[in-house]
Parts: structure tokens; C-alpha cells; sequence
């Protein structure tokens, strides 16, 4: 398509130049539409991992605070060592971290080793979502893996 301006000169056609703008339109679009989905799947995996490090880190807390107890607690009743239910009375059931642990049942037998040098006690605890009334991790959970997902933290400690 030719144009002719006021004074009578031939002008070039923009037609060319608003077909690659409409394309430029269409291209971001497409390009908006597959990116987006991306962006938001890396935002929730983001998120997930900051939840497993904060729950990672609580059970540390969790699981120092209660070898801490048991070690001390070991000079006043040894048989501690052996009795789960001394545990849970002595220490477990008095270690709490709100929404991550939250049943005396989260933590496994404290393991005493008595023969090392100096003699050490070891114990540890896991989340397991939906279990003993914890929130489900991760979630949502689009690819049902929740049910085989445990975080566990084990920490030593040398009676005192």
C-alpha cells in the first residue's frame, strides 16, 4: 500500500512494521503463558524447602533440648537407660515446640552408650505429617508424597 502525504510525496507503508508489533503482542503473550506457571511451581518448591529447613531446625532444638535432659537426668535415676516410660515421664513429655512437636511418641528410644569414652547419649525425633495431629508436609501435595515424607533430627550428648 503506497501513501501520499499533503504535499504530494510518496510515503512507505508502516503496514510491515504494525504486523511485527501485533506479533511482538502475540509472542509475549505465549511467552507470559508458559513462564508464569513456572515462576509460581519455583515459588512453591521455595516455600517447601524454607518449611523443611524450619521444621528441620526445630526437631535439632527439639532433640538437643531433650538429650540435654536426659543426660542430666541419667545421674539422678539410670534406669532411664532402659525404661521408655521414665523417658517419657522425666523428659519427653516436658519437651514441646508448638506445631512440631507435639507427642512424646515423635521421639525413639534414647540410646545410651555407656562404654565410649566419655559415655553418650543419643536421641531422636521426626515429623511425620498427619501424624499425632501435625500439619501435613508438604502441602498442598500435588504428587502424594506426604505419606513417605519423615524429617528427623539425632542429636549426642555426653552424660553429665
Amino acid at each position: 500500500m503506497v501513501l501520499i502525504d499533503l504535499w504530494g510525496n510518496v510515503v512507505k507503508s508502516n503496514m510491515k512494521h504494525r504486523k511485527e508489533n501485533g506479533n511482538g503482542i502475540a509472542e509475549a503473550g505465549v511467552a507470559m503463558a508458559l513462564l508464569i506457571p513456572l515462576f509460581l511451581v519455583l515459588i512453591h518448591l521455595t516455600v517447601e524447602v524454607a518449611k523443611a529447613y524450619l521444621i528441620k531446625a526445630a526437631l535439632t532444638a527439639g532433640a538437643n533440648r531433650a538429650v540435654r535432659q536426659m543426660s542430666i537426668n541419667y545421674w539422678l535415676d539410670r534406669n532411664i537407660a532402659s525404661n521408655r516410660s521414665i523417658q517419657n515421664a522425666m523428659v519427653y513429655d516436658k519437651v514441646r515446640i508448638s506445631t512440631m512437636i507435639v507427642d512424646s511418641q515423635q521421639f525413639s528410644d534414647a540410646s545410651f552408650d555407656l562404654s565410649s569414652n566419655p559415655p553418650v547419649v543419643s536421641v531422636t525425633v521426626t515429623y511425620t505429617g498427619g501424624k499425632y495431629g501435625l500439619a501435613p508436609y508438604p502441602d498442598p501435595d500435588p504428587l502424594a508424597l506426604g505419606a513417605n515424607y519423615v524429617i528427623s533430627a539425632t542429636v549426642t550428648h555426653a552424660l553429665e
